[in-house]
């Protein structure tokens, strides 16, 4: 078995420790007296997930729960593969109750995901795994499944019960301290150290408090270190599917938190007449790993803003990924971002983007252009396939067709293909059109 940070199930095995398994050899045994070995990690990868950086499962507020999928699901391994394991005495779980859930979780995955299973082999396990994690991880990934026209609908009651054990607020030993703190406590120790802690109730150290501002404990505030902040720059007359086709598709990311900024917190009327509620103000929002910044008839405006524009160039200054859709990277030419790189526009105001910075490399025949940290994309609709291109720049090509496919959307996935390319221009900004 292949593991996380190279964890073999040699390693998971030996993460139970002698005392839990000295206690489990004076208890009643279970009935299946060979190892179950599930490759836990290679079956999230089957699936384009990522076992190290995945932090799918809800915790509060529906945030991550602090604990990566992979080490969640590597727990459970590890008891699935130590048939001696019997935690009853101390208040925890029993292997042969486990192995029996798992079992008909996976009788009831193969139901349920017939019609995926030739393509996606691993769901299976997956399915199974997940759902042993309680009922938020069922339900997250329950909502993902069913994108795919594969909701849950076969028997999972003994995975579920199995929750109360095996999910992050659960206690798997018995010994009082839920799975996450036991994973707070002892993950600079590695995935090892996290189950033998967890699967031994002589090992109780709790997680040190996380002390807020006001001097109060605020657990959840290490459970949202793991995302990517995705921040939406709103502003007054923005285009709705300039923003809405990339946060379709951003929302379902488990690594990314979307958030909407605007000068002023508070509700931004588009240009279509529609009103949307922006989390932030540019003086209260994080920092941006990830800012977009979306066109609309309010760009020109905004092009005489000298608050806005210099809200983009802070923000620039330390994103792993700026990004726009349509006159929105008129904004960041505006603000000096795209000086002396390759960018794109809306076709019908191509000129109006050239003159801003005849600098910048204009490529008219695009659906969006990379450079560097750089995305921009052409007219409205074009976001949403520049949305998914970032995605593949990050976790891959088979992750973000996983995406597109789940949401029923074509994506033009070669971003040099435009069908909406004027044929009067130019492939270059930077040469003037024929006469």
């Amino acid at each position: 078995m292949r593991a996380a940070r190279g964890v073999g199930i040699a390693l998971l095995l030996g993460a139970v420790s002698q005392p839990a398994l000295a206690q489990a050899s004076r208890t009643r045994p279970s009935p299946a007296s060979t190892p179950m070995v599930v490759d836990f990690d290679a079956a999230m990868r089957g699936l384009g997930f990522d076992p190290v950086t995945n932090d799918a499962n809800r915790g509060a507020s529906n945030a991550p729960n602090g604990i990566p999928d992979g080490d969640e699901l590597a727990l459970l391994g590890a008891v699935l593969a130590s048939p001696a394991m019997d935690l009853r005495k101390s208040g925890g779980l029993y292997h042969g109750d486990v192995r029996a859930a798992f079992e008909q979780a996976r009788a009831s995955a193969t139901i349920d995901l017939k019609t995926l299973l030739s393509t996606y082999p691993t769901a299976v396990d997956v399915t199974a795994g997940y759902v042993m994690l309680g009922q938020a991880s069922t339900e997250a990934y329950g909502d993902m499944v069913a994108n795919f026209g594969a909701p849950l609908k076969a028997n999972y009651s003994l995975a579920l019960a199995q929750g109360r054990y095996l999910a992050f607020d659960g206690d798997a030993d018995g010994d009082g301290v839920p799975n996450v703190d036991e994973y707070r406590a002892h993950k600079a120790g590695g995935r090892v150290a996290y189950l033998r802690a967890a699967l031994d109730p002589k090992i109780n150290k709790p997680a040190p408090p996380i002390v807020g501002a006001g001097g109060n404990e605020n657990p959840a505030a290490a459970q949202t270190t793991a995302k990517k902040t995705v921040g939406v720059v709103l502003y007054p007359g923005f285009e709705v599917l300039d923003v809405f086709g990339p946060v379709e598709m951003w929302s379902y990311v488990p690594e990314f938190q979307v958030i909407f900024v605007a000068q002023k917190a508070g509700t931004v009327r588009s240009a279509n007449g529609v009103s949307v509620v922006a989390d932030y103000s540019f003086e209260s929002a994080p920092p941006l790993d990830i800012m977009m910044v979306p066109g609309g008839i309010g760009t020109r405006t905004e092009l005489q803003n000298p608050q806005f524009i210099e809200y983009l160039r802070l923000q620039h200054a330390r994103t792993e990924i700026t990004s726009s859709v349509c006159t929105g990277s008129v904004l960041l030419a505006k603000a000096g971002i795209l000086s002396g790189h390759r960018a794109t526009s809306n076709k019908l105001y191509f000129s109006w983007a050239v003159d801003e910075d005849p600098s910048v490399d204009w490529i008219v025949k695009a659906r969006w252009v990379e450079d560097g940290k750089l995305f921009t994309s052409s007219g409205v609709s074009a976001g949403t396939d520049m949305a998914l291109g970032l995605i593949q720049k990050l976790y891959g090509l088979d992750r973000a067709r996983l995406l597109a496919r789940s949401l029923e959307y074509e994506w033009h996935e070669d971003p040099t293909v435009d069908p909406f390319a004027l044929k009067a221009l130019p492939a270059s900004g930077k040469r003037s059109p024929p006469r």
